[in-house]
């Protein structure tokens, strides 16, 4: 499910942002959201594989639990912070009954 989510982003890769730190910001985002995830996955099944280093388990879950959630917050916040800079079409009216012709 959460790759789903991340390949949502992935629709904006070449979009047009603010700035550049922004763009840069939301890849690596999208990139996090998606394969932390499965990065997780890999380590939680790899005593399965014959490496042992459960004492470090915890503190690698720990560790991309806050690289996911940062990740995250990152999207969230250049949700809000991107809508300053808003193309000139997206302050246009739109006519609703010409787009509906029964009303």
């Amino acid at each position: 499910m959460t790759t789903i989510f991340g390949a949502i982003h992935y629709l904006a890769w070449f979009s047009t942002f603010p700035t550049n730190t922004d763009l840069v910001h939301w890849r690596m985002s999208t990139v996090g959201i998606t394969f932390i995830p499965w990065l997780f996955v890999l380590v939680a099944f790899t005593d399965k594989l014959g490496v042992n280093f459960q004492f470090l388990l915890p503190w690698i879950i720990f560790l991309f639990y806050l690289l996911y959630r940062l990740a995250r917050e990152v999207l969230f916040a250049l949700m809000f912070s991107t809508l300053h800079n808003l193309p000139l079409g997206a302050y246009k009216a739109v006519l609703w009954t010409s787009l509906m012709p029964h009303l």
